[in-house]
């Protein structure tokens, strides 16, 4: 039985870089935080040990510290 997922081609990848597969991550994290009532330091908190814990075996984060403050700053600033 064919699937038509199987067969199609994306036309780009979603991701790109690792480094914008995480910024799409935590702007996601971020603003579902948001929503859910957390305030600004607690989303901070909790994306910078996400970015952290996923990244415990696997090296480097592509994203520094600075990096992932800015962008939960940015998604807090649209609220």
């Amino acid at each position: 039985m064919p699937f038509c997922w199987m067969d199609e081609n994306p036309d780009s990848e979603p991701s790109g870089t690792p480094a914008t597969a995480t910024t799409l991550e935590i702007r996601d994290r971020a603003g579902l935080l948001r929503r859910l009532g957390y305030s600004k330091a607690d989303a901070v908190h909790r994306c910078l040990g996400n970015v952290a814990w996923a990244h415990s075996v696997s090296g480097t984060p592509a994203l520094s510290p600075t990096q992932i403050r800015k962008i939960v700053s940015e998604v807090y600033a649209g609220a």
